[in-house]
């Protein structure tokens, strides 16, 4: 394969997969290049096993098994070397180095090459639908009286989604340069979710609709004894 037919099939998986494309073929590299230094490359490159795990220690949750198929089948980049019951390697069918350098001068240039622990931070606070907490939490925190259904959604958003919003805010600080709109985004979401907190801790909740519901559970329990 020629240097400009690889950049052509790099450049086309990347439009088709994004991310992930650069994410499992750039930790495929880093795999590949720390087997050669081992001398450890007699049964290929990489594993999909080590591959799989890589990706997930670095938070990327995601099987690569799919994606690796077309990169073999249809782009031709990568083959099996070696497969078993238990596991499966697979080798570059060009350069490590070219493949890298590809990479680089085609996503480089258009200043869509990211480092992966960043997209990965970017990738987590997305799936998080941080626009839509912001507004929700917004519209609590403006509300005279706090409905039960406003206080059933706080409390669902507390224990499953603010946690998660703290651990990539964590994980961004360490960017801070790179990654400042999405920390100052997650910041954003936590002050207004401490407005919430305490609408509800100083008793600004509709009292009216709490009640009618209390009435109303009572005459059921009341219902069921007769």
């Amino acid at each position: 394969m020629e240097l400009s037919t690889l950049r052509t099939a790099i450049l086309d998986a990347y439009h088709r997969y994004g991310q992930r494309f650069l994410l499992v073929v750039k930790t495929a590299i880093a795999i590949a290049k720390e087997n050669r230094l081992r001398g450890s490359t007699s049964l290929g490159d990489f594993d999909y096993k080590g591959l799989a795990e890589r990706l997930s220690a670095s938070g990327f949750s995601y099987n690569p098994s799919l994606l690796l198929r077309i990169l073999e089948k249809e782009y031709r980049l990568i083959e099996t070397s070696y497969k078993s019951s238990n596991q499966r390697w697979y080798k570059f069918k060009y350069d490590v180095g070219y493949i890298e350098t590809a990479v680089n001068s085609l996503l480089i240039d258009k200043e869509d090459l990211e480092d992966p622990d960043i997209a990965i931070i970017k990738i987590q606070l997305t799936s998080l639908r941080p626009k839509y907490w912001f507004n929700r939490l917004k519209n609590m925190s403006i509300k005279e009286k706090l409905s039960k259904t406003d206080i059933k959604a706080f409390e669902k958003f507390s224990f499953s989604v603010l946690p998660k919003f703290v651990k990539i805010l964590k994980h961004a600080e360490e960017y801070e340069d790179t990654l400042i709109v999405e920390i100052n985004t997650i910041k954003e979401i936590i002050q207004l979710a401490q407005l919430v907190a305490e609408k509800i801790e100083y008793g600004n909740i509709n009292d009216g609709e709490i009640y009618t519901n209390d009435i109303m559970l009572k005459k059921s329990q009341d219902a069921q004894h007769i």
